[in-house]
């Protein structure tokens, strides 16, 4: 590991600086994380969910032959051309030469490449995994292609937990996941991992299966998930944060994986909640929302309807002066009592 790069991890429980010390990097709190082969091994917490040990024991164990050749049958099944299926969401992120870049779930390095090559020297791309042996996997093919392609932005590799991402809040230009989502034990916690360490107005996608909701329950739809039961998954759609702005989803691979992509944004969608309404009811969506009462009856709402009109305000206004007027009299009247 490049002691130059310390500077861009964080503890993934706390978000503190680490520092090197042998082979180890160390927290503010103490915790010890591990180098090896030349790779900080950031994995929060220490002991795995069973689904995530699950996971990443399955893809050490396909990482060297299995994996690529599962995906090269899958493309050819589906008959998609992979460059241009990975360019498209390489392309969807539309970043600069000199972005920097997190790749979640590098896997065996077959977007990270894509990524790399569209990068000038000043960019930079981060390549993470749950597995060891896939960030081996991606750093043998990325030097592979380093001799070919002679990448010229930084390469920065890491083992790490996607729902605890050992990296700085609002560090990176863009987020890129593809093919993993699916496998993730907490998929709110993942997602909003991507727009922790993504910038305010940086780019989140993550894609994975999903066959399209047309095609569920059609003889193409049982084919597919019936030969790959992680077909059947639902569009995540409940994952996506508040902040989310300009999402949107595609379906790509013969329609059997989702694509969604977001611009991270300040918060919530901005709403003036002050805004007058017009018409009868009057109000705002602040008063509407934060002042409601105890229901009345119907006679009195069509009561406070016809004095509302009579005078020649809103139902909102009549009602505010009304309980304003009436609170104000009996608590004066109650002041009265306790003071005699």
């Amino acid at each position: 590991m490049d002691p130059s790069s310390i500077e861009f991890y964080r503890s993934p429980d706390s978000h503190s600086p680490l520092q090197l010390q042998a082979e180890e990097l160390i927290s503010a709190e103490g915790r010890r994380f591990a180098i090896i082969d030349g790779v900080p091994n950031l994995v929060w917490p220490p002991e795995l969910t069973a689904r995530e040990n699950k996971t990443k024991s399955e893809y050490d164990r396909v990482a060297q032959h299995i994996y690529d050749a599962a995906l090269d049958w899958q493309f050819a099944a589906l008959r998609e051309d992979e460059e241009h299926v990975r360019d498209l969401m390489v392309d969807m992120l539309a970043q600069a030469p000199n972005a920097r870049i997190l790749e979640v779930g590098c896997g065996t390095g077959r977007d990270s490449f894509r990524l790399a090559r569209r990068l000038d020297s000043r960019g930079m791309l981060f390549m993470q995994d749950l597995s060891p042996g896939m960030v081996q996997a991606c750093i043998k093919r990325m030097s592979e292609y380093d001799g070919k392609l002679n990448f010229k932005c930084a390469l920065h590799y890491s083992v790490s937990n996607a729902a605890y991402l050992p990296f700085p809040s609002e560090f990176f230009d863009a987020v890129f996941h593809f093919g993993g989502f699916n496998e993730f034990s907490d998929h709110n916690r993942a997602a909003d991992e991507f727009v922790r360490v993504v910038k305010t107005g940086g780019v989140v996608l993550f894609g994975d299966e999903s066959v399209g909701p047309w095609l569920r329950g059609t003889e193409f739809g049982r084919i597919v998930t019936t030969n790959n039961p992680l077909f059947d998954h639902e569009l995540p759609l409940r994952s996506i944060p508040i902040c989310a702005r300009d999402v949107n989803v595609r379906w790509i691979m013969g329609n059997c994986f989702y694509v969604i992509t977001f611009r991270k944004g300040d918060g919530p969608p901005p709403l003036d909640l002050d805004l007058p309404h017009k018409g009868w009811r009057g109000g705002t969506m602040r008063t509407r929302y934060f002042g409601m009462l105890e229901g009345v009856t119907p006679e009195a709402k069509e009561l406070a309807k016809k004095a509302a009109d009579e005078t020649g305000v809103s139902v909102h206004e009549w009602l505010d002066r009304l309980v304003r007027r009436q609170a104000l009299e009996d608590l004066g009247e109650a002041n009265r009592k306790r003071e005699e």
